[in-house]
């Protein structure tokens, strides 16, 4: 009905201004639909804005400053104390009274010379952890937490690992092992160990070699200290010496031969490390200074003025003062059989006197050039049953041998890991064949 209408209404209009009616009608339509869609598109901004608010958006300051921690260390001197500690490494002076103020503080009143102390520090000179190192495993940290110091003991547990060497020698024992990443201390134990069967000084050629397992200590990976030997194989001119760590007792510990015998001997071969033979035994030598001939007893030994002389074997101190041409002097007496003669001395150790026990290995003097002698050097003699004989071809006694309640246990062990140190040598010496 209301089309009939719409079409009477028009058809009444003249074309023209039908024409112009159609064409208003279709603009405001047209109006119509785009100011709901305009209406649309605000609804959808706002839903949008309401989603993602501006204060919860994370800004990214390119120019702000990264604040990283200081960390700073001393070791402990002669008449510290924590205060005096902290205030030397630059700590807020309030922040030390706060530390030094907090609880189970105590635990780093009693901090040991030569101990370490590390801090980490934010920028305002504050501590954020303290740690006291007692050793290479335990220690006292105090840690900032909730404006408050946590202070309490500490003790990491060591992972130990075993290292294999095997090194043949060049130019020295010392330089190869060196060489082979061997640490110093290592290869110092290696010496004590087979000082009683080799003079390092004299017998040493190129070609000989040795093996050795060892021990490393960590602490969360991290290499703090080098452990024991635990067997090790030396080869001198075609003799082998062959050294293998064993518990006797709840924290002692002796070196054997793969049968059971004790690798210690009564006597160590030489008294002066890092020395030469400078003149040997020889009953018909020339003396140096009186020109005559004249019976040399001893052996002498060229070593740095100072250089420290060890006593060969445990025993008492016999005599100890000048002597004539053999200036300063000291002699021990090891047993009825044995005594030993050390001339030529800088100065004695100020505990060495008549009739004191003395220990195998222990410092007695230093080396000098007092009474008759061209430069400084030490002239040991070794005396048996009162005679004068060779110290360099001497045939020491052996310490006492595994005992036999225990032998049959050593002699698995020491078997399981001699095997274990030719299985790395056979390995080694394919590898070099391959290279």
């Amino acid at each position: 009905m209301m089309i009939e209408k719409i079409k009477l209404l028009l058809g009444n209009f003249p074309k023209k201004h039908s024409f112009s009616l159609i064409i208003g009608v279709f603009l405001l339509l047209s109006v119509t639909f785009l100011s709901n869609s305009d209406l649309d598109q605000k609804d959808l901004a706002s839903d949008l804005d309401t989603a993602i608010q501006i204060e919860e958006l994370v800004v990214f300051d390119e120019k702000k400053e990264i604040i990283i921690p200081v960390i700073r260390e001393t070791i402990v001197k002669r008449n510290d104390s924590l205060y005096s500690i902290l205030k030397r490494l630059k700590v807020n002076e309030k922040n030390i009274v706060k530390v030094i103020n907090a609880k189970n503080s105590k635990l780093l009143s009693n901090i040991q010379v030569g101990n370490k102390i590390k801090i980490t520090l934010d920028e305002d000179n504050k501590i954020l952890d303290l740690e006291y190192s007692k050793d290479f495993q335990s220690g006292v940290s105090a840690t900032l937490k909730k404006n408050s110091y946590e202070i309490k003991n500490y003790e990491y547990t060591p992972e130990i690992v075993n290292v294999y060497k095997t090194v043949t020698i060049k130019e020295s024992m010392y330089s190869a092992g060196l060489k082979a990443e061997i640490p110093d201390s290592v290869i110092m134990d290696l010496v004590y160990i087979n000082g009683w069967d080799i003079d390092f000084t004299h017998d040493i050629r190129p070609g000989d070699s040795y093996s050795l397992v060892y021990e490393e200590i960590l602490i969360d990976g991290e290499k703090k200290v080098d452990g024991n030997i635990l067997i090790a194989e030396f080869i001198s001119q075609g003799k082998i010496f062959t050294s293998i760590r064993y518990d006797i007792s709840p924290g002692k510990s002796e070196y054997f031969t793969p049968e059971g015998g004790n690798v210690k001997k009564a006597f160590l071969r030489s008294p002066v490390k890092l020395s030469y033979v400078s003149s040997k035994y020889n009953l018909k030598r020339k003396h140096p200074i009186l020109h005559t001939i004249r019976s040399h007893n001893g052996v002498d030994y060229a070593a740095k003025r100072g250089s420290p002389i060890r006593s060969t074997g445990d025993g008492t101190v016999f005599f100890v003062g000048v002597n004539g041409g053999c200036g300063n002097e000291i002699e021990i007496k090891h047993s009825e059989d044995y005594s030993t003669r050390y001339c030529h001395l800088e100065k004695f150790n100020s505990k060495v006197k008549k009739g004191k026990k003395i220990r195998q290995g222990q410092i007695i003097g230093y080396v000098g050039s007092s009474g008759l002698a061209t430069g400084p050097h030490l002239h040991y003699e070794f005396h048996v049953n009162g005679k004068h004989v060779d110290p360099l071809r001497v045939k020491f006694p052996n310490a006492e041998p595994i005992n036999q309640t225990e032998k049959k246990d050593y002699l698995n062990y020491a078997k399981k890991i001699l095997s274990s140190l030719k299985n790395y040598q056979t390995l080694t010496n394919t590898l070099v064949s391959i290279d």
